[in-house]
């Protein structure tokens, strides 16, 4: 594998792209080699915010390698960590090379490592309290998951007509049909798994219709 140098995304330059593009698409795959392969495809779509969770095997070491990877460097994308459940965690995702931290929970821990490594934080959230918890303590943006058990569109909509100040980010299985609900909703942007990613296409070779998938979605999302 060709080998480039490590991404240099401080905390100020994740926002802003998050701002532009409002999406991260979220890897949460079986294996780590197509872990990579969708993170590839990701980077060919022009999607700049890749997260690997930390629920996919070997999930640090594929971290480091993309991390370091010149085919994502070249295409100016960055490599983040997701379901980051401990400040231990958070410390070694940033070690091995992300550059943004996700959680599906809140943890004050990882909001320190965060701010000591000058990455962009977005924990996870469930309820009023939490969402406002976390924006107490310097989250960037404040995850809302699971957005579907929790009412998709409807409960941000309900959530924002008292919590008007904090940037929102529904995270989990969003169809692109789903998008117009949320925007209206007042969303800040996206945590997207399997309809950006679409492993299922990558898993059998269609590269070619993956990247076109995401390429629509992040088309869908990007602010105009």
């Amino acid at each position: 594998m060709a080998i480039a140098q490590r991404s240099l995304l401080t905390r100020r330059d994740g926002i802003r792209i998050f701002s532009e593009d409002r999406v991260v698409a979220v890897i949460r795959v079986g294996g780590a080699e197509l872990a990579e392969r969708c993170a590839h495809v990701l980077a060919d779509a022009g999607v700049r915010l890749i997260e690997v969770t930390l629920t996919v095997p070997d999930a640090l070491a594929v971290i480091e390698r993309l991390a370091s990877d010149e085919h994502i460097a070249a295409r100016g994308a960055t490599i983040g960590a997701g379901t980051v459940l401990s400040g231990r965690q958070a410390e070694d995702a940033v070690l091995a090379g992300a550059r943004f931290l996700v959680s599906p929970i809140l943890v004050p821990a990882m909001m320190e490592v965060a701010r000591s490594r000058d990455v962009m934080s977005m924990p996870g959230t469930m309820t009023p309290t939490e969402i406002v918890q976390a924006a107490e303590i310097g989250a960037d943006y404040v995850k809302i998951f699971p957005i579907q058990s929790l009412g998709g569109p409807s409960y941000v909509a309900n959530v924002r007509r008292a919590i008007v100040h904090v940037p929102l980010v529904p995270t989990g299985t969003i169809e692109l049909a789903e998008v117009p609900a949320y925007e209206q909703a007042g969303v800040a942007g996206y945590g997207v798994g399997n309809p950006i990613v679409r492993p299922d296409l990558v898993e059998k070779g269609d590269t070619a219709a993956a990247t076109a998938n995401a390429k629509r979605f992040l088309e869908t999302v990007r602010r105009k």
